[in-house]
């Protein structure tokens, strides 16, 4: 077989590519900090990297959704806190009317009693990222009050907003006002706490003593119902605490994994990219020793 000076050029020059394909390729995964840049690179890895991210993203809208929910329950929390300060407040003022308090300072009790009445009502009607907070899935106000029958009426009554928490957990996040207020399932009033209220100023204003003693009673389970409300809240927020820590957890070690099929070792990319630009430079020294010095000066 005859080898010809055009073929040993052609053979040099393949071998020339090789050399220099992988050198480039080596600087590209360490530029990268990946080994896998294209699927056939590894195709099993790939799988597994591609597995891999798509658990990292349901994790992430996990945590997403945790965060969500926690920014809920904390802003539920504050404002029932709040309602619960304004009925202890209400039950100072109950209790000092049923006294024997002086027909001016019922008055003055009453009046104070009203205006907390219109505080819980506010706190009721409070929103959250531009949304009802206790108003379920309704869009206006969770509470009004119609001049018309001269009672009060609740939106969302029964309504649960929830937060997928994992792949088999979810979270109920609000509580409306319906519940805390006391209001029927339907959301229609009469022996809700904003009715209670208004009564209970109408009791102390007029009198006796006894008549706002009798009311005490039932303040108290109102309060308690508004606690109750609270300690649910603070369980839901301990779920979702817990598990926001387990897929902030799950997502740490999904991404060590990740690493681990495509990532690159620094120390031992360094070094291979040593051992191919010393290969290259010996691959294009061999040539020049048995190719024209004029093709191999060029390339050199």
């Amino acid at each position: 077989m005859r080898i010809t000076s055009e073929t040993m050029v052609m053979r040099s020059l393949d071998r020339l590519q090789t050399r220099l394909s992988t050198y480039e390729r080596t600087q590209s995964e360490l530029s990268t900090g990946k080994r896998i840049l294209q699927p056939s690179d590894d195709p099993s890895g790939s799988r597994r990297a591609m597995s891999l991210r798509s658990s990292m993203r349901a994790r992430e809208q996990e945590v997403k959704n945790a965060s969500d929910a926690t920014g809920w329950l904390h802003a539920a929390d504050s404002n029932l806190q709040s309602a619960l300060e304004r009925l202890s407040r209400a039950r100072e003022l109950a209790t000092r009317a049923a006294s024997q308090a002086g027909e001016g300072e019922r008055h003055a009790l009453a009046a104070e009693i009203e205006q907390i009445t219109e505080e819980i009502a506010g706190i009721a009607n409070a929103t959250h990222l531009d949304r009802p907070l206790f108003g379920g899935f309704s869009d206006g106000a969770a509470v009004t009050f119609d001049e018309g029958t001269g009672t009060w009426e609740a939106r969302g009554a029964g309504d649960e907003v929830t937060r997928r928490l994992s792949d088999t957990e979810k979270v109920r996040v609000n509580t409306t006002a319906a519940e805390w207020l006391g209001f029927d399932a339907d959301g229609t009033g009469g022996d809700d706490l904003l009715t209670f209220l208004g009564g209970l100023a109408d009791t102390v204003r007029a009198g006796p003593a006894s008549a706002v003693g009798d009311k005490l009673g039932d303040l108290q389970v109102a309060t308690d119902n508004v606690a109750a409300k609270l300690a649910e809240i603070g369980t839901a927020t301990n779920r979702v605490d817990a598990a926001k820590a387990r897929a902030e957890d799950l997502l740490l070690t999904l991404r060590t994994e990740l690493s681990d099929v495509e990532d690159v070792d620094i120390a031992e990319g360094v070094m291979e990219l040593q051992v191919q630009e010393v290969a290259y430079e010996a691959t294009l020294a061999a040539i020049g020793r048995s190719l024209p010095p004029s093709l191999v000066g060029f390339l050199r």
